[in-house]
């Protein structure tokens, strides 16, 4: 008896636990999403985003390699050579003298070297290398950051998209109820005579029609959730509700905070900071260096032996006239800062000629939207008359249905038209930089 009675004790709670599980995963499913939980979602896991990273790693290393410009510089070399000649001294002497032994020097030579260079002064050229490094890494960053917010747009097309999907799914399964409804009124006037088998055929196939519909909008929306969850780089199950977003459209008039604008600054910023280079080269460049050697001969040509030595120095590289060609240098590098100038200007002018267009298509959707609640409640008449008559036989039910799918459509008109509005501020913002 106790055993069965621990195996009853023992399914009850493996049934508790497996119905617990269940209810955690089904409310996870159905945990709404919102527009802003998917831009975090792409922007922390899109692999475009570990760039940013690396961009700065890179930087950081070609920093250091810079740096390395201030420490001395060692070099090791090494030489053989054989000559066909080498410096005589022949000397003669008067007679009565004694004759010198004049050192004859080897044909063969060879030296091994140890250099040492030290920069006391490069004329700043590393300084100012070092901040066209900066701004390369400003503008590199920028850019990945350009692309990571362009997939804000992708984004909204396929939200949006799944949200125009479920409002048609909601009109048509409450379509659909509404003709099951009307068949078995009609199926039941057929009982009584009342009304032609027709009549309930032609309904029958309106469901069969809408069961269609019902059947594409479902792969489509399963469609747009693989791509959203592809996006985000999250399993987003296709139960999952998504939430409209309420957009509210700053007061300030047009104000251009796209990435792109301050990606034309930091360019040409480090124009200015290369113009400012060349004139680096105009500077002296003062060096110390030192050199210890061993080979044959040393620094006593006379000495035919091997020999270690050493020295020390210091030396001065000026170039103070190139032919202009600097002058020429920071003429292109001029132009090349005017051409941005150019680009900018023209994108911030096509920027204010889109934010008027989709400033003018708000404008347009909230004018519909107040003509689209007319034209609802005319259809609502229309198709109530229409349901009457269908009732008394005075029309048939292709009539009524045409009816109803034009109360359906209007409605839907509606929807759309909320959403387009929704969709327009955040083109809008979108446009500006400011989402």
């Amino acid at each position: 008896m106790k055993t069965k009675l621990s195996k009853t004790n023992y399914r009850i709670r493996n049934t508790i636990l497996v119905s617990a599980i269940l209810l955690v995963f089904t409310c996870q499913a159905q945990q709404p999403l919102t527009l802003d939980e998917c831009y975090k979602l792409t922007e922390k896991n899109y692999p475009l985003k570990s760039q940013i990273d690396l961009i700065a790693n890179a930087n950081t290393l070609k920093v250091t390699n810079l740096n390395k410009n201030y420490l001395p510089q060692i070099n090791v070399n090494g030489s053989v050579s054989l000559q066909s000649a080498v410096t005589q001294v022949a000397i003669e002497l008067p007679k009565g003298f004694p004759e010198l032994s004049m050192p004859v020097m080897s044909k063969d030579w060879y030296k091994l070297t140890l250099d040492v260079n030290q920069s006391i002064f490069d004329g700043n050229v590393t300084s100012y290398q070092k901040k066209v490094e900066s701004y390369n890494l400003q503008s590199d960053q920028k850019g990945v950051e350009i692309e990571l917010y362009k997939l804000k747009d992708r984004i909204n097309q396929f939200f949006f998209s799944i949200l125009l999907i479920n409002q048609n799914d909601r009109l048509l399964k409450s379509n659909k109820e509404r003709i099951d409804a009307k068949l078995k009124e009609v199926e039941s006037a057929i009982s009584n005579g009342a009304a032609l088998e027709m009549n309930a055929d032609l309904l029958r196939a309106e469901l069969v029609r809408i069961d269609q519909q019902l059947t594409e909008t479902r792969m489509d929306r399963v469609s747009l959730y693989l791509m959203l969850s592809e996006l985000t780089s999250t399993t987003i199950p296709e139960t999952t509700p998504l939430i409209t977003p309420e957009i509210s459209l700053p007061s300030a008039g047009y104000e251009n905070n796209r990435l792109e604008y301050k990606l034309y600054d930091i360019q040409r910023a480090k124009i200015d900071v290369m113009k400012n280079m060349v004139t680096t080269k105009w500077n002296p460049k003062i060096f110390a260096y030192g050199q210890a050697g061993f080979g044959r001969p040393g620094l006593n040509m006379l000495d035919d032996s091997f020999k270690p030595w050493w020295l020390f120095g210091a030396k001065l590289t000026w170039n103070p006239w190139n032919w202009n060609g600097n002058k020429n240098e920071k003429k292109i590098l001029s132009l090349q800062s005017e051409i941005l100038k150019s680009q900018q200007e023209t994108f911030d002018k096509n920027l204010k000629i889109s934010s008027q267009k989709e400033l003018s298509e708000m404008n347009k959707v909230m004018e519909l939207l107040v003509q689209d609640q007319q034209i609802i409640d005319i259809r609502i008449r229309i198709a109530k008359t229409a349901s009457s008559q269908l009732d008394n036989g005075v029309i048939t039910s292709s009539d009524y249905i045409a009816r109803l799918n034009e109360e359906t459509l209007a409605r839907l008109n509606l929807e759309i038209h909320k959403i387009q509005l929704i969709k327009a501020k955040l083109s809008y913002l979108y446009a500006l930089g400011k989402l």
